[in-house]
């Protein structure tokens, strides 16, 4: 229809309908810009809500670890003057001596226990076998390193990047779990890497003592957090328990070694995990070369998520 033609159908219109017409206009204007605003306004107020909530996650999943590295140091301290471990060693009985670190090494839930003597050649450790195990027979690579001997022992375990040598030094049957191979990730820096060659330890030493408080030997225990997924399979159901997010979502967590990830429920496929693929190169940049907290949108190997990530600091910050 022409612009003449609206015109003369406006004209003989009814003056009713022309008032009708006039009271509508502005909403006809008004309600799509009111409705746009609105969508923007609350896409946005729900983005801050999963920032928040996110934000609270991390601190979360923060205070579990720390409790987990704090307990590796207090069991290594309690074990150091358990009595049991004391009559052990004063007994000179190898296979009982063996025998109380395994059992100390599944009721604490460490990977490892290890006994040094006081020149640092392994004793005994959990992960020997009973009926070879021997005083001293242990071989040269698992010596351990004294170089703060004679120090006062901390009961604070620390959290170190260790090469896969010393790892295998410390406890040769974590020898499966060391090998991640990298996986080609969407959005990461470009590497030619191909393995992953260190590992991520939760690690305490602590003097056994006599009566006297002089040292008789060294007890060495630890975690190794390299696909160490029941440790990050607690992590994420404390932080997101069933029912605790809306609409379906899913919830994960995960321990990075530089940019790779060791431990991760997030899943490639639906069963398997990502392990060894790498974090997006935003939030490297930001979380390990600036040393910041990343509390936004992420692309985490094949999906957007609302994601939290914070630096973690080794025993020399």
């Amino acid at each position: 229809m022409s612009a003449q033609g609206l015109r003369l159908r406006w004209q003989h219109l009814p003056v009713r309908h022309k008032l009708m017409v006039l009271s509508l206009l502005p909403l006809l204007v008004v309600l799509p810009l009111l409705v746009a605003a609105l969508v923007l306004w609350g896409s946005s107020a729900y983005d801050r809500l999963l920032i928040t909530k996110v934000r609270s996650d991390l601190a979360v999943a923060h205070g579990y670890f720390g409790r987990v590295l704090a307990e590796v140091g207090t069991g290594t301290q309690a074990l150091a003057n358990a009595h049991t471990l004391h009559l052990a060693l004063a007994a000179q009985q190898p296979e009982a001596l063996q025998r109380e670190l395994a059992q100390a090494r599944q009721r604490l839930g460490f990977d490892f226990v290890n006994l040094y003597t006081l020149d640092g050649q392994l004793h005994s450790a959990s992960w020997q076998d009973p009926a070879s195990a021997t005083l001293n027979a242990a071989p040269a690579m698992a010596q351990l390193d004294l170089t703060d001997a004679g120090q006062p022992a901390s009961v604070n375990a620390q959290l170190q990047l260790l090469s896969q040598a010393k790892v295998l030094a410390l406890a040769p049957h974590l020898a499966p779990r060391l090998s991640i191979t990298l996986i080609p990730t969407q959005g990461a820096v470009p590497s030619n890497r191909s393995q992953e060659d260190q590992a991520l330890v939760m690690l305490a030493s602590h003097a056994v003592t006599d009566a006297q408080g002089q040292p008789l030997a060294w007890l060495r225990a630890g975690v190794l957090l390299n696909q160490n997924l029941a440790l990050i399979d607690h992590i994420n159901h404390i932080v997101y328990p069933e029912g605790s997010l809306p609409l379906g979502s899913v919830g994960t967590a995960t321990l990075f070694l530089d940019d790779v990830r060791i431990t991760t429920n997030v899943r490639l496929f639906q069963d398997q995990r990502a392990i060894g693929t790498r974090v997006s190169q935003a939030v490297r940049e930001a979380v390990l070369v600036r040393g910041e907290t990343w509390l936004d949108r992420a692309f985490v190997v094949n999906d957007w998520y609302v994601s939290a990530y914070e630096p973690l600091l080794n025993g020399q910050g």
